[in-house]
């Protein structure tokens, strides 16, 4: 249930910039610049961008808010570094006490909601990486009242099209990953994951702050869920082209290139992947590598030692979850080949451990019924 909430939370600094910022073309044109730099990982340009921001409205939630941004992004991922988490939870904190004043004002309410849904989404989805549901059942229980608003601006600002439409999709998709939940989701109001698609569509299209995201997780649920791999390829080429150094975007289009089968065209990108400090994208580069080895150059045996140094990393929550999962599954196919039906059971029960992406789950449950 607390990542329901993380999901349709996430990364929502565009609408509070929006809400602040209607009338003042000038921030929001820097703030555009800011968010394309940091996107970018031109972390000091970006800074440069936003600090002019923060001096023109020093007391106002837009100030904190956009140091916790920056601080996540620095420092992704985030929850491995308990004194990043230490920053950006006190700065979303500062966020929160600085909007809450403004919901007394009418004229201000709609963008104090901006940024109360911000602040507390973001705490929320912390709150979980962290393993703290308690605390991420408040900030989420807290995050939907103000996200109830938003549903009602839809059609006025497009900038909500973002959240509306994460909400509409991960309302179904979510319970139908954590059937546990299902029980607690009744009380909230319920979602239908072809309108949340197109809602999806309509920011790419029509949002300014929020597009980037919208494209973000338009990708993700293609891949993910939806199994629309081409669709998927469109929407990762193009982050991937905009933004060529965010390892994250890298790190996607390269995956939607793999269940494409473009595997010539990853080849180069998985150099680049292992040349990038970190577990998260060292796990994924050997899992693309292993992927290849595999289903493009027939080669079980290394295949198996690929997929075997995917499994010495730690899985990452948010990003290579899943990823791990591949590796048990495909660690299953190879023996499943070597006529070791005992390995590749325990290999596909062990892939159903990590597993949330669709394609995964469906193959591994197929394999074991067989």
């Amino acid at each position: 249930m607390l990542k329901l909430f993380a999901f349709i939370t996430i990364q929502l600094l565009s609408f509070s910039a929006y809400a602040q910022l209607l009338n003042d073309a000038d921030a929001k044109q820097l703030i555009t610049k800011g968010l394309d730099k940091l996107y970018n990982y031109n972390f000091k340009e970006a800074d440069a961008y936003f600090q002019k921001v923060k001096s023109k409205y020093p007391n106002h939630p837009v100030a904190p808010l956009l140091s916790a941004i920056q601080v996540q992004w620095q420092n992704l991922p985030l929850e491995k570094n308990p004194k990043a988490v230490g920053t950006y939870m006190s700065l979303l904190e500062k966020c929160q006490k600085a909007a809450e004043p403004m919901l007394g004002d009418a004229n201000k309410k709609a963008e104090a909601t901006f940024f109360l849904l911000a602040a507390h989404g973001y705490t929320a989805l912390a709150y979980t990486y962290r393993k703290e549901p308690i605390k991420a059942a408040n900030e989420a229980r807290k995050a939907y009242g103000y996200m109830k608003d938003g549903f009602k601006l839809t059609e006025h600002n497009p900038e909500f099209y973002f959240t509306t439409g994460l909400y509409n999709y991960y309302r179904i998709q979510y319970p139908d990953t954590h059937p546990m939940v299902k029980p607690l989701v009744i009380f909230f109001e319920n979602g239908n994951k072809r309108t949340g698609l197109n809602q999806l569509e309509q920011a790419i299209q029509k949002s300014v702050f929020s597009r980037i995201e919208a494209a973000y997780y338009y990708m993700h649920v293609c891949l993910k869920y939806e199994l629309n791999y081409n669709k998927g390829l469109a929407y990762a080429d193009w982050l991937h082209d905009k933004y060529p150094e965010n390892p994250v975007y890298l790190m996607r289009y390269t995956e939607a290139l793999i269940m494409t089968g473009k595997f010539d065209e990853a080849t180069p990108k998985i150099g680049v992947l292992h040349k990038i400090n970190g577990p998260v994208y060292q796990l994924a580069a050997h899992l693309f590598e292993a992927t290849i080895a595999e289903k493009s150059k027939r080669n079980d045996k290394l295949a198996l030692d690929l997929y075997n140094q995917v499994l010495r990393y730690e899985p990452d929550e948010r990003y290579t979850k899943d990823y791990y999962a591949m590796a048990y599954l495909g660690i299953g196919r190879i023996a499943d080949r070597a006529g070791n039906k005992k390995r590749a059971d325990e290999m596909y029960k062990k892939a159903l451990e990590y597993a949330e992406n669709r394609g995964v789950v469906t193959e591994a449950k197929k394999n074991l019924e067989r």
